[in-house]
């Protein structure tokens, strides 16, 4: 599985080599209909792309982003050819504050909250999108329909599982679902290990009013044997200003997991956990874009972002 893994990785990274230039600002400034991003994600290939595949960009030309935090960073790879879109990202979406709850020992979590370190990464996604309609236009008369599929492989478990999902656009509106099966593996010593199977359903609303997009999506993660249930609803408004966008958002998850209190340290039971998220994202250029961002990996903590387009 290992040489699955690099095979994959080579793959499309020699598909990126072959994009074409002048990559469209409106791939983060939703200033043209050309492309709009999903609000859901402050990032172009970040969080979205590994909930609903539908999501990846088919636009003709190649982005590369990175999100660097304590520190190291996570990447994303995203590759179009006008009708098809293809996009790679070695790093999770759990435990980020678009994506579902991850699953992890009481005592992991503790460490890690109280170390302010990233979610344990275990998974590759591999992602596509194309296009099934794309008719160009203002207000009504603009409407797209995408579907996607991807992949998802666990370098722990070496098991891989599949999703798929659908978007549309219709004026001012924008919807999306997706399912996909997912598992993590957890470590209890080196002798015991199990692995916890689950599936997640998502789906999106959004309204596009000119430079402001309000969004609602919610995630519901169901364990394999029914045992364990969790739902995320996040609210999200995105402004555009000039060379800048501005992103808020309100989480709600509702699980069982246990909740750390930054102020007592300590782990307490929660069903209800709320989180807030803030972002801003700078256009340098045509091609290169940085941003900061709050809260993204549910620390508490700030990030940098950044985005390059070919």
């Amino acid at each position: 599985m290992p040489g699955l893994r690099l095979f994959i990785l080579i793959s499309v990274l020699w598909t990126a080599s072959q994009a074409l230039a002048d990559f469209s600002d409106c791939y983060l400034i939703n200033e043209c209909s050309k492309f709009r991003r999903d609000p859901a994600s402050p990032a172009p290939g970040g969080s979205q792309i590994k909930i609903n595949p539908s999501a990846v960009p088919t636009e003709k030309g190649l982005g590369l982003e990175a999100i660097y935090f304590n520190p190291s960073a996570d990447f994303s790879i995203v590759r179009g050819n006008g009708k098809v879109g293809a996009a790679l990202s070695p790093s999770n979406s759990e435990e980020t504050f678009f994506g579902a709850p991850g699953f992890e020992l009481m005592d992991d979590l503790w460490e890690r909250k109280h170390k302010q370190e990233k979610y344990p990464n275990q998974k590759l996604t591999l992602a596509s999108a194309f296009d099934i309609v794309d008719r160009k236009g203002s207000g009504h008369r603009r409407y797209s329909l995408k579907v996607g599929a991807m992949g998802k492989y666990n370098t722990q478990s070496q098991n891989a599982t599949l999703g798929g999902g659908i978007n549309g656009i219709w004026g001012p509106f924008s919807a999306g679902y997706s399912v996909y099966d997912d598992q993590t593996q957890l470590e209890y010593s080196e002798e015991l290990k199990k692995i916890i199977k689950y599936r997640v359903n998502t789906y999106n609303v959004a309204l596009h009013l000119s430079s402001l997009i309000l969004s609602y999506s919610n995630l519901h993660l169901v364990e394999e044997k029914e045992t364990y249930e969790a739902r995320v609803q996040t609210y999200t408004a995105s402004l555009a200003l000039g060379k800048f966008i501005f992103t808020g958002s309100k989480r709600v998850e509702d699980s069982p997991a246990w909740a750390y209190n930054y102020e007592t340290k300590e782990l307490e039971e929660k069903q209800i956990k709320e989180e807030y998220f803030g972002g801003v994202q700078y256009a340098l250029s045509r091609r290169f874009m940085i941003g900061a961002l709050y809260n993204y990996y549910l620390l508490r903590e700030g990030s940098v972002t950044a985005t390059l387009f070919f």
